[in-house]
């Protein structure tokens, strides 16, 4: 991937289930901010691959991945993808692991932000979750918090702390958009 200074990137990280791809939705939205997701990347390949889409297939994906094109590289296909498109502001859904931070910042700079999406309740998370009904998700809270445990081998942790800014979305939908609205008028997220 090429520095470009040209392109402000919107990073979005959180749990599973705390709502990432429903805050870039709603910047996509109202501001018309386009935005790519790494686990469509790797769903995309499972399919290509005749996978079924199990969270386990995805994993094993996502491993097979990182050995052989290095850590970073989902965002790096994400960021290229946006280059090739042209967009002058866009969002990644699903930055999960410090390497993928450090991996957007070397490369956009100061025109990446790292947004968190917080939802101190894992119940909440769970009931998103299954009323979402994707395939890869959970059915039970015991294998949800199973799911929690194994997305920290990716240092998940490590990535929410590098967030530049947080929004909470504990509540109902009209608050996570406040909250977006609040980054938005103070300048943390660059929407044009």
């Amino acid at each position: 991937m090429l520095i470009c200074q040209a392109v402000k990137i919107i990073g979005v990280v959180g749990g599973i289930g705390s709502g990432k791809d429903a805050a870039l939705k709603y910047l996509r939205e109202k501001y018309g901010v386009p935005y790519l997701s790494t686990g469509d990347i790797v769903r995309k390949m499972a399919g290509e691959q005749g996978v079924e889409g199990t969270r386990e297939n995805l994993e094993a994906i996502s491993r097979r991945c990182f050995q052989d094109m290095g850590k970073g590289c989902f965002v790096r296909m994400a960021g290229e993808e946006i280059l090739r498109q042209g967009w002058k502001v866009a969002g990644i859904s699903g930055v999960r692991t410090p390497d993928d931070v450090e991996l957007l910042r070397k490369n956009f700079g100061k025109d990446f932000i790292l947004v968190r999406v917080d939802i101190k309740d894992p119940l909440v998370r769970f009931d998103r979750v299954r009323k979402r009904n994707e395939e890869r998700d959970p059915l039970t809270y015991k294998a949800f918090q199973s799911q929690d445990r194994e997305e920290e081998t990716f240092n998940i942790s490590k990535a929410v702390a590098m967030a530049d800014c947080a929004v909470d979305n504990s509540g109902p939908l009209s608050d996570l958009h406040a909250g977006i609205e609040a980054m938005v008028a103070s300048g943390c997220l660059p929407v044009s």
